[in-house]
């Protein structure tokens, strides 16, 4: 018998240890749902159960739940480990390192290495906190095109005052 994906999750959702309650937990609630569409794909999933026999349906619930759990614990693993390769570490200055603090310090600035250079290898990504001067440079290199400013923040005593607000992360 086919099952359609939302028959299968609202299966996994009401699994229970044999046909009977699995089949009670569904039944209980259909009188309660509203939107129209569910409660037609709980009432399939019903009658679809209803025709399985006993020892079959049983086998049947657990291991939908077995395979909806094992693909949801994968999918996370999958997204942590995608996540920290993606994920470059910040290397430079310490976010509140001594040299956000000193009387010099003007600008905040975290780059992107673009091409080998003084600064490190391509794809390097670096926080600075820099004087005046140190931040002309830095636009120096970035005109050509060693490194790229991902952003910059004006520093007052320590306080940073970003120029905008920062972009959501696309996800």
């Amino acid at each position: 018998m086919k099952f359609s994906k939302g028959e299968l999750d609202i299966i996994y959702q009401y699994a229970a240890p044999t046909k009977a309650k699995t089949l009670a937990g569904m039944k209980e609630i259909v009188p309660v749902i509203k939107d129209l569409l569910t409660k037609a794909i709980v009432e399939n999933a019903i009658r679809k159960l209803e025709k399985i026999p006993e020892p079959e349906c049983s086998q049947f619930v657990t291991a939908t739940k077995t395979r909806f759990l094992a693909e949801r614990d994968n999918s996370i693993r999958q997204r942590l480990a995608a996540a920290k390769v993606q994920e470059s570490i910040m290397q430079g200055h310490d976010l509140s390192g001594i040299e956000r603090f000193r009387p010099e310090t003007r600008h905040m600035i975290m780059v992107e290495v673009q091409k080998q250079c003084f600064v490190g290898f391509k794809g390097e990504r670096f926080r600075f906190y820099l004087s005046d001067e140190g931040y002309r440079n830095a636009k120096r290199s970035e005109q050509e095109g060693e490194i790229k400013i991902k952003s910059h923040a004006a520093v007052v005593d320590g306080k940073l005052y970003p120029d905008k607000t920062p972009k959501q992360q696309e996800r």
